[in-house]
């Protein structure tokens, strides 16, 4: 990353990183809160990448709780 982090810049680079460190099949969890984030599918070097926000919203924050919840398997 360059001086700050930004985390729409950054991900991919630090997603990448940290599935370098994982043996096949290893699961990593990614989280933020920044509103307008979008995934980079695309520059992420994972077998499977699953939008798991939704499922990990408690009932009483939904429409309240702003964040996006991805489990990426290497």
């Amino acid at each position: 990353m360059k001086d700050i982090l930004d985390i729409q810049r950054d991900h991919a680079e630090l997603i990448n990183d940290c599935l370098r460190g994982l043996k096949k099949g290893g699961v990593l969890y990614f989280s933020t809160n920044f509103r307008k984030f979008v995934l980079e599918r695309d520059e992420i070097k994972a077998s499977v990448i699953k939008d798991i926000t939704k499922p990990t919203t408690p009932f009483d924050f939904e429409g309240r709780l702003f964040r996006w919840c991805y489990l990426i398997e290497k």
